[in-house]
């Protein structure tokens, strides 16, 4: 069993570690108070800030991430730069989205995430698959008379064919043994069902409490700010809290639980429990600890060796087991008993090469996720941090969206080819009727756009092609000689392939007063901006 720290004994260095980053912070970059886009003034998208990145390290692909407790929730995508490629806001509706990646359905790739009302410490709702111009194109739910799935897992498996989701199921329970005596208490169990993303179909079904007896669990009620105190139906005692499912090519499965910190193997028969690591009754001799752990999931197996990796958080807020968290990929020798730590990922001093303050502790949320090239991708889950290194932990890529409030559950790298429904957007100003037009253009989502094609002329029904300019990050900002009255922009693929057309817009064109405090390319913002990442509300965790 791992040694635990008390709340109390974890202070000094959680404190000395929060100085570190701030004072590691302002020696290397501050969080940017980033103007809108002009073509799309209704983004408020997060920022992410790079601080670390190895041209010839890091693996293609864009990052996947959905940010809660910020200005404009859900799903985004970005380049390795940092750049913004597309945001989701408001894509599914006003509730939380978790865990945005690319799946498989149907035959080929998709974007999977989940969306839900959050909860303290779950959620509520379904898994969402759209297509590759984001159109939603299948809801997938949870069955069997139960409350609707959480967030923990939608884990798409077999081509896309069957998805495992977790369940938090509150139901009553006697807590006589945990001091509620006064009456009838209530506990939550954790569930997980594969279900038939076609239709919704139930094809097993596991629940904690038939298999873990609530005396394994290290929280107790009413002792941390997710654990409940049982004592409503709204409040029943967590004991299990399961945060992660996945299924071998064997077919059995294996789930992770944050307050027994265990990790169980699953036989897909029965559902009785194969083997168990970590927690009060492991099976295993290990040379490695962990505790609140997240994201288990297989990496190979055969008869006699099975490879996990999984996001060792070491912490909860209130006990742990370690100063800082780490993703580890660990051996199990099925012959032996053995467990063996492989590799372990902390976290690549997060503000860049002149940061000294070394790991983050993350109390909840994150994950590991194994790339194609060897490297791993790492998100930080209550920081809102994402990390990549080699597979000998040499960092590529450090980046944040937010030094404080921001959360987000999972984060991920994929390639992936997107083609919205929706045409470019554009903005056009000058400065006066003589000046040059500045043109503004983007395409949120659109990934194969190369270059930008620049039309204007005097009448709507009379354009002329003025320029072209490679297309620079999410907006790119172009001035094209002469005044035009009338403007519109082509988005170009890099074989010279148009793509789609802007609608035709009339110039910006300020009055006498104001073009007076204007320059050349813009007229100034009233009001103040808020810094992108900030906390809108108070947190409602997803843990």
């Amino acid at each position: 069993m791992a040694p635990r720290y008390t709340l109390v004994s974890l202070l000094f260095a959680l404190s000395t570690n929060f100085q570190n980053l701030v004072n590691a912070q302002a020696s290397n970059e501050s969080v940017p108070i980033a103007a809108p886009f002009l073509s799309r003034p209704d983004i408020d998208s997060v920022v992410l800030n790079v601080t670390r990145h190895n041209d010839s390290l890091i693996s293609p692909g864009y990052i996947f991430l959905a940010p809660y407790q910020v200005a404009q929730a859900g799903p985004y995508l970005f380049d390795n730069s940092g750049n913004l490629v597309w945001t989701g806001f408001s894509i599914s509706g006003p509730a939380s989205s978790h865990d945005f990646r690319v799946c498989e359905w149907n035959g080929s790739d998709h974007l999977c995430m989940y969306q839900g009302n959050q909860e303290l410490g779950y959620a509520r709702g379904h898994g969402i698959i759209m297509d590759n111009q984001f159109q939603i194109v299948k809801s997938v739910q949870t069955g069997g008379g139960l409350p609707p799935a959480d967030q923990h897992d939608f884990n798409t498996i077999n081509n896309g064919n069957q998805a495992l989701m977790t369940i938090f199921h509150p139901l009553q329970y006697d807590l006589t043994a945990y001091n509620i005596s006064n009456g009838q208490g209530y506990i939550m169990e954790g569930v997980f069902q594969e279900v038939d993303t076609m239709t919704s179909e139930v094809l097993f079904e596991w629940r904690s409490l038939n298999h873990v007896d609530p005396s394994e669990g290290y929280v107790l009620p009413n002792t941390t700010d997710v654990s409940g105190d049982g004592l409503t139906k709204d409040t029943p005692w967590d004991y299990f809290h399961i945060n992660a499912v996945d299924k071998s090519v064997d077919g059995d499965y294996i789930i992770s639980s944050r307050h027994t910190e265990t990790i169980y193997k699953i036989n897909s028969t029965d559902g009785s429990i194969i083997w168990q690591l970590g927690g009060k009754n492991s099976d295993f001799q290990q040379d490695f600890n962990f505790s609140y752990q997240h994201d288990v999931r297989f990496l190979s197996e055969n008869s006699t060796t099975t490879i996990i990796s999984f996001f060792d958080n070491a912490y909860n807020g209130f006990n742990g087991s370690a100063y800082f968290s780490e993703g580890k990929v660990v051996a199990i020798d099925n012959s032996t008993m053995n467990a063996t730590l492989l590799h372990a990922f902390p976290n690549p001093a997060p503000y860049g090469p002149n940061d000294t303050s070394g790991g983050l502790l993350s109390a909840s949320q994150g994950n590991l996720q194994m790339l194609p090239n060897g490297n791993a991708f790492l998100g930080w889950g209550s920081n809102a941090f994402v990390s990549e290194s080699t597979a000998d932990g040499t960092p590529v890529l450090s980046a944040y969206f937010a030094t404080t409030g921001a959360l987000h559950y999972r984060a991920y790298k994929f390639n992936f080819t997107s083609y919205p429904t929706d045409v470019p957007a554009l903005y056009t100003y000058a400065q006066n009727d003589t000046a040059p037009t500045a043109f503004y253009a983007s395409w949120n989502g659109a990934t194969e756009v190369a270059s930008w094609t620049y039309y204007g002329g005097s009448s709507a029904t009379d354009m002329k092609k003025l320029g072209t300019s490679p297309k620079n990050g999410f907006e790119t900002v172009a001035t094209q000689a002469g005044y035009q009255k009338f403007t519109m922009v082509e988005a170009v693929a890099s074989n010279g392939t148009g793509l789609a057309n802007s609608t035709v817009i009339n110039t910006f064109v300020p009055g006498a007063q104001l073009s007076a405090k204007c320059n050349s390319m813009q007229c100034p913002m009233t009001g103040k901006h808020v810094p992108h990442g900030t906390l809108v509300s108070e947190p409602e965790r997803g843990d």
